[in-house]
């Protein structure tokens, strides 16, 4: 193999990528927020700013197979929160103590159990995903709210340093978490036949089915990771904040799908890569400190992420539309071409 050859296999971008604009908006990003307050460009603020996203991280990881093969879970963020009030409730069980693996792994078993009965009733019943996931969001809020009327502490340090250690005394733990679930999920998304399924299946479900691919299979599985890692952000949540409350994860589903439009993620299908997610996280973490450290009330920082999700969501439109209209113009007529890579 070339070296030429060799450099393009590994390459995570193409001519299409979004990733590096999203590279040079984020270096002016840093420069701006720097010039209004000078602490934003510092150690301290930038350890902050990875151990804020790398929870939204881990999340816009298991999210993004779902949204590829064109559908989505609105109940991330009520996975989320339960995970995180199983956990605290457990640490603080009556009488009895419970090995913390064993509370770790019954708290990231919420998301999969909740992942499976989204998926089934999608892939089996056929229900559409956002009523199915809404249904969902609701109920198992109501039973967020009703375990923790309170806020509930976790008084376990051999837990807590999961979630607050910083490797080198620089780089937080769930970062790495972070880290670690970007690798694994951009190498089985671009290098396994599971991965190129959920591409294909994404982008067009009916020529899918006649190549003969497992249709229900393959939107099934996503629902599944979607939710583990719902839980894995909700369990490190609990190790960085130290408490459960019952308003954790609230709204976290519109700020994860702002993530993930503007990452390059296309909510028809089939298009994008956790490349461009992985930019997409370190500016919607950095936008909320920054506005933070300049004062900005907090209800207008919901705002402006808001506003991003909306034009992210309108480019991703016109850019569906445009290549809609040049696949309807090319003589093989095909529909718009599959892109893996960013």
């Amino acid at each position: 193999m070339s070296n030429e050859s060799l450099l393009s296999r590994i390459n995570p971008f193409n001519k299409e990528s979004i990733a590096p604009a999203l590279t040079v908006v984020y270096g002016l990003m840093i420069l701006v927020f720097s010039l209004i307050n000078p602490r934003f460009f510092s150690l301290g603020n930038f350890k902050a700013i990875m151990a804020a996203v790398a929870v939204s991280g881990i999340v816009a990881v298991g999210l993004t197979p779902v949204v590829l093969t064109k559908n989505f879970d609105m109940s991330i963020g009520s996975i989320f929160g339960l995970s995180v009030v199983v956990v605290a409730k457990l640490f603080n069980l009556p009488g009895t103590t419970i090995p913390i693996p064993l509370i770790i792994l019954i708290g990231l078993a919420v998301g999969p159990l909740i992942g499976a009965l989204n998926g089934f009733l999608i892939t089996k019943v056929g229900i559409n995903s956002i009523i199915v996931t809404l249904g969902t969001l609701a109920i198992f809020r109501g039973l967020t709210f009703y375990w923790s009327l309170k806020n509930i502490s976790i008084p376990k340090e051999a837990f807590l340093i999961l979630g607050r250690y910083f490797v080198f005394g620089f780089i937080p733990l769930p970062f790495i978490y972070f880290l670690v679930l970007l690798a694994v999920g951009w190498l089985l998304l671009r290098y396994t036949r599971a991965g190129r399924n959920i591409y294909l299946v994404g982008a067009n479900a009916y020529a899918a089915r006649l190549a003969g691919l497992p249709i229900r299979k393959t939107q099934f599985y996503p629902y599944l990771i979607a939710g583990f890692l719902a839980s894995l952000g909700g369990v490190v949540n609990a190790a960085q904040v130290g408490f459960a409350n019952s308003t954790f994860g609230n709204g976290y589903e519109f700020r994860i799908l702002t993530i993930l439009v503007l990452g390059g993620i296309s909510l028809n299908g089939g298009r994008g890569s956790l490349v461009g997610v992985f930019v997409a996280t370190l500016i919607v973490g950095s936008i909320s400190n920054g506005m933070a450290l300049i004062d900005v009330p907090i209800n207008w920082r919901d705002a402006f992420i808001g506003i991003i999700l909306i034009v992210s969501i309108s480019v991703d439109s016109l850019q569906h539309q445009m290549r809609a209209r040049k696949s309807f113009r090319s003589p093989a007529g095909k529909g718009a071409p599959i892109s893996t890579k960013e």
